[in-house]
């Protein structure tokens, strides 16, 4: 949870008027709530300003609230889950960790762990999850051949597979112990798939658009999904994280301090805004 905290000394009004309550200072108190709705206005507006990606600003300005905590007091949170490393933040993180705890990895005859890690990507126009890919790119792969999911079960956790280019991946046929399943006391097993796969964009298709979009989009292929009689397409690819090697590590990113900056803005406003009301309210 992130959160700020705008504080103005009223110590003297606390001296001539000790037994201070709304009803004696009702201007004051609807001041303070201005002052915390128009905190969180401004804090709303950052976020959706920032350098965020599109579903994380939408998720965090959403989790901004704001409400009264006493008579004279009023508090502007966020309780967006990553509103904290946002804030303050983020440090670098290695994916890679993730093949000491998930049953979903593979081995290579050498013994390497490795995952395969597909990714969705989003077709023109459809940001709201994520970037989109160039429309250039969406004209080729849209006449890809469709490929399909023609099977469904399972595996065992943690298999040794031969890499073959061209052909992809072999099941060894022996198989070291790697992980049990304390319920049956076997081995454990995870879902797989069998695909049926068909075109894919080669890094050759995509060499007018830059070899960013080359890195990004190669071997993207179409896959043909279907709910009921209703039949669509995705665009996928799948990477290999593989243990040792040098990627899949996110850099620290530092902080953006948005609430930070929203409330030394508000601060000298509040002041101005909360001397106003006692005025008022003492008939000044």
């Amino acid at each position: 949870m992130a959160y700020f905290s705008i504080n103005v000394d009223l110590s003297e009004l606390m001296n001539l008027a000790p037994n201070l309550s709304k009803e004696i200072f009702p201007r004051l108190h609807e001041a303070v709530g201005a002052v915390a709705a128009a905190a969180h206005r401004d804090w709303t507006s950052a976020v959706m300003n920032a350098p965020l990606w599109s579903k994380e600003r939408q998720d965090y300005a959403r989790s901004i609230t704001w409400d009264y905590k006493g008579a004279f007091s009023a508090e502007v949170v966020a309780t967006y889950k990553n509103a904290e490393a946002i804030e303050t933040g983020r440090a670098e993180r290695d994916l890679k960790k993730m093949l000491d705890t998930s049953l979903k990895v593979r081995r290579t005859a050498s013994g390497k762990r490795f995952l395969i890690i597909p990714f969705r990507h989003n077709t023109p126009g459809n940001n709201a999850t994520g970037n989109a890919m160039p429309f250039g790119v969406y004209q080729q792969a849209r006449d890809l051949a469709k490929s399909l999911i023609v099977g469904k079960g399972e595996r065992l956790a943690g298999h040794t597979v031969h890499l073959i280019p061209g052909a992809g991946m072999v099941v060894a046929r022996k198989q070291p112990e790697f992980a049990s399943d304390p319920s049956t006391k076997g081995r454990a097993m995870v879902p797989s798939r069998d695909y049926r796969w068909a075109g894919a964009l080669k890094s050759g298709d995509l060499a007018k658009h830059g070899k960013d979009v080359q890195n990004r989009y190669a071997g993207m292929v179409r896959m043909e999904s279907s709910s009921g009689v209703e039949s669509r397409s995705s665009y996928m690819t799948f990477r290999v994280m593989m243990e040792g090697s040098s990627g899949w590590i996110i850099p620290a990113k530092p902080g953006l301090f948005l609430a930070k900056q929203v409330a030394e803005r508000m601060t000298p406003l509040a002041e101005e805004v909360f001397r106003e009301a006692v005025k008022l309210d003492l008939g000044g």
